[in-house]
Parts: structure tokens; C-alpha cells; sequence
């Protein structure tokens, strides 16, 4: 059975490393948010022209195209809206797909701080965020309803790659 894995919450609290973990274990295609509307921003699609809705919907359109063949995908971005999570949550079940989601946190401030200060990401026509846009993300949060794996960056790595492992299964 294909699924469909949904990677979310604010920056610099581990998400792409989940999501390429997650990745790996089901086969499954990584979508990153962040390196598709890079891709835009390189195109000349900015921000003045709604790259970051235009990157979600890429990351919808990817990830039905994939689950449409019987393959799996990992969605790894911010999704700070719930709707966005249902839109995933209904793209899987239209393809008969399984859903696994995940949140990740940074349950302590200096801890994140760091991580993000730190932090070199490397994406071609991408910029390292700050702490700011940290805030930015955390005003326009919206909870995470419904059952969830919680993974907090302040664990040890190896202790959250085998929670998901166990998740996943």
C-alpha cells in the first residue's frame, strides 16, 4: 500500500531530516517545500507572484501524481494551515493511500535559536532563515488536530528516527 507521510512545523526543528528519514524507510519520494519554491524563485516566480501558495500546490500536485501510480511520497514543509494538511489528507485517501503525520518541535528556545543561527541548508536560490522568520511562521500557526507522532529536537536524533521508525511500521 502507497502512503503518504506529512512533515511539518516551524523551522530549524528537524523536519528535512525526518523527512529524508522517512523517505528512505518507505521508498517514497521526498517533495521539500523549500527546494520547490527555489526552484521558482530561480524560474522568476517570487514572492510578488504567490511563490509560496505556488509551491504548495506543486507540493499537492507532486505528491497525487505519485500516490495516482502507486508509489509513496514524504511531504517535508512549514504547513502551518490545516487546511493544507486536509487538502493531503485528501489527495491520500482519494488514492487510497495511507497518511502518517508528523510534527516536529523544538520545545526549548535556546535550543532553536541555536539551531537556526547555525544552520546551512544550501539550496540553490534559498536563504537561511532567521529567527525572525521563526516568529513570523509561529504567528500564523495552526494546532495540529488529530493522531500525530510529536518529535521534539531537544531528543536525541537517534532516539526520534527510531520513534518514526515505529510510527511508520
Amino acid at each position: 500500500m502507497s502512503a503518504l507521510v506529512i512533515v511539518g512545523g516551524l523551522p530549524g526543528t528537524g523536519k528535512s531530516t525526518i523527512a529524508e528519514h522517512a523517505a528512505r524507510m518507505i521508498h517514497g519520494t521526498l517533495i521539500a517545500k523549500d527546494v520547490v519554491e527555489a526552484t521558482l524563485w530561480r524560474s522568476g516566480i517570487g514572492r510578488d507572484a504567490n511563490s509560496g501558495w505556488a509551491g504548495y500546490e506543486l507540493l499537492s500536485a507532486l505528491a497525487d501524481a505519485q500516490l495516482r501510480v502507486g508509489g509513496s511520497a514524504v511531504l517535508d514543509s512549514v504547513a502551518a494551515y490545516d487546511r493544507l494538511r486536509e487538502a493531503w489528507r485528501a489527495i491520500a485517501s482519494r488514492n487510497g493511500a495511507a497518511v502518517r503525520e508528523v510534527e516536529c518541535i523544538c520545545s526549548d528556545e535556546n535550543t532553536h535559536r541555536a539551531r537556526i543561527a547555525r544552520r546551512r541548508r544550501d539550496i540553490p536560490g534559498w536563504y537561511e532563515l532567521t529567527w525572525q522568520d521563526v516568529e513570523d511562521v509561529r504567528s500564523r500557526w495552526e494546532s495540529w488536530p488529530g493522531e500525530h507522532l510529536v518529535l521534539d529536537a531537544v531528543e536525541p536524533l537517534a532516539n526520534n528516527r527510531a520513534a518514526l521508525e515505529a510510527y511508520l511500521r
